[in-house]
């Protein structure tokens, strides 16, 4: 961190304030990890930026970082265009876990996507490199998994109130689980990481994130992993952290003690439920059944899913907002946001709900929105607009991720990544979201794409103020924490070209520096 008492003056930057009344400045002096003054005079230690973009600290406004630390060790199937590919990697990564000598350790794999290598989802069969050993690929969403015969001997596959489990002629389970199937019959077989590993793969997670020019996030987490992980690391975290609780299964008058450990980086600030599934899963509640619905589809529009489904989603949004905190709601179908803004309608506005990812929305639901904090994920967009014709037909893609008309109705757009979902890279989002470019790099639905001064706005202030953090502005009493980018993203093709992470500063200390260039300019100018 900087030395207690000494100011740092960064200089010669064209620096973005994200301050509507002061947008723009020349020079930005931090002192004990706060901004102290813009355009005063250059005290302390000078940092020539030569020329470089300065602006406040991005930040990803839903993320899962425990989930996202693992998978750093695990098989990434991101990416595999064919069945070739996919059970190659696997076959290699069970050769890695072979090596490693511990047999009894399931193989874990993420990231797959039909449209990678625009067929069918995987069978049992993509799954026998890894021979005898239990192994389970999850699909990009983590809404679906696939498991193999070695697995399905361990796992419980009686059915489960919201989820699906993929039956054969016969009855027995065929390997895929999709929605609380997976998370309440898979997720449990599976052994959890010691409690010191997960330390650890956070603290690499972390180092990871101020390499992509991330200060600060939103993280998804379960009541364990905060008390821990997070609690004991709270004091060494370099990433500032607002987590959610994704615990759901407690009684509304009986809501579960939350860790009062805080730090000036950790804090719990919420509640999670989910009110539907996802676009690729075919379960995110729709108001007409999808295109592509399967035979005999049990829910051909979609899953509404826990206090939704309840009819309760109300009550608990005001159970937790009576604990002070903000309560999140995933939502990706058009049908699924009706209900949950029907439930904000009866809700209080502090603490203001957080309405995640609202990728798909009725015209006269979108007003509906003016005021309220849309967290949505552009990638999302990049790659769900590769099916999203074949899931919905052309006369619903005008309801798919309404970026322009959200901010033309006054809603408060906040953007993140869902990591492991898709890369945390924010400048892979604002590409997205600004381009309408799909993974492929096909246009799409560019009516809805937005400005780069937007984007950004949604990667910071608009993202701070959701998340209840001092930052996301250049302005004195905020947190020191900036994103150095080369060249201004104001001044680029984005279809072309993104611009350079140079360096990442939190509270006033280069968390990550690309060419070293704030380390030589302060020597250089402190000797």
């Amino acid at each position: 961190m900087s030395v207690t008492g000494a100011t740092t003056t960064f200089v010669h930057a064209r620096i973005f304030t994200g301050d509507s009344r002061r947008p723009y400045a020349h020079s930005v002096s931090v002192r004990d990890g706060v901004i102290v003054a813009i355009d005063g005079a250059h005290e302390g230690t000078i940092i020539d930026l030569q020329g470089r973009f300065l602006c406040a600290g991005l930040i990803d406004a839903h993320l899962h970082l425990t989930l996202g630390a693992a998978t750093l060790s695990q098989c990434n199937l991101a990416g595999c265009t064919s069945r070739d590919e996919f059970e190659a990697r696997i076959e290699t990564h069970a050769r890695t876990l072979d090596a490693q000598g511990d047999s009894n350790a399931w193989l874990i794999a993420f990231g797959w996507n039909e449209a990678d290598w625009s067929g069918h989802a995987p069978d049992q069969k993509w799954l026998l490199g890894a021979g005898n050993r239990p192994a389970v690929a999850w699909r990009m969403d983590q809404h679906a998994c696939l498991i193999n015969h070695a697995a399905l001997q361990l796992v419980d596959s009686s059915d489960v109130e919201g989820g699906e489990i993929d039956r054969d002629a016969s009855a027995a389970p065929t390997g895929m689980f999709r929605e609380q199937a997976a998370w309440k019959r898979v997720i449990p077989a599976i052994p959890a990481a010691t409690l010191e590993a997960k330390r650890v793969a956070l603290q690499h997670a972390c180092a990871h994130l101020h390499t992509l020019g991330l200060v600060a996030a939103g993280s998804m987490e379960y009541l364990c992993d905060l008390e821990g992980v997070f609690v004991p690391l709270r004091d060494e975290l370099t990433l500032r952290v607002h987590a959610t609780v994704l615990d759901r299964d407690w009684s509304l008058d009986a809501p579960p003690r939350i860790p009062a450990e805080t730090s000036d980086f950790f804090r719990i600030i919420g509640f999670k439920s989910f009110a539907d599934g996802t676009l690729g899963s075919r379960t995110a509640l729709m108001r007409e059944p999808y295109c592509d619905a399967l035979p005999n589809a049990a829910h051909p529009a979609g899953i509404a899913m826990e206090h939704t489904q309840r009819g309760e989603l109300a009550q608990w949004m005001r159970a937790v907002q009576a604990l002070g905190l903000s309560p999140s709601i995933h939502c990706i179908g058009d049908r699924g946001a009706q209900l949950v803004l029907d439930a904000c309608d009866e809700c209080n506005d502090t603490p203001a709900p957080r309405l995640e990812h609202m990728q798909t929305l009725a015209h006269q639901d979108i007003p509906r929105l003016a005021g309220r904090y849309a967290s949505m994920q552009p990638l999302h967009k990049a790659d769900d607009a590769r099916l999203v014709m074949q899931r919905l037909g052309a006369q619903r893609v005008e309801r798919f991720f309404a970026f322009r008309s959200l901010l033309a109705h006054g809603a408060r757009v906040a953007f993140g990544s869902d990591w492991p979902i898709v890369s945390p890279d924010p400048l892979l989002g604002m590409r997205a979201a600004i381009t309408g470019l799909d993974l492929d790099g096909r246009p799409f639905a560019t009516s809805e794409s937005i400005t780069a001064h937007d984007a950004l706005i949604a990667y910071t202030r608009t993202a701070a103020e959701m998340l209840q953090l001092n930052g996301g502005t250049i302005a004195v009493g905020r947190n020191a924490d900036f994103t150095v980018l080369d060249p201004s993203p104001f001044e680029i093709d984005w279809t072309r070209e993104l611009p350079v992470v140079s360096a990442t500063v939190i509270a006033g200390h280069a968390v990550y520096d690309r060419d070293a260039t704030l380390r030589a300019r302060t020597m250089e100018h402190t000797r």
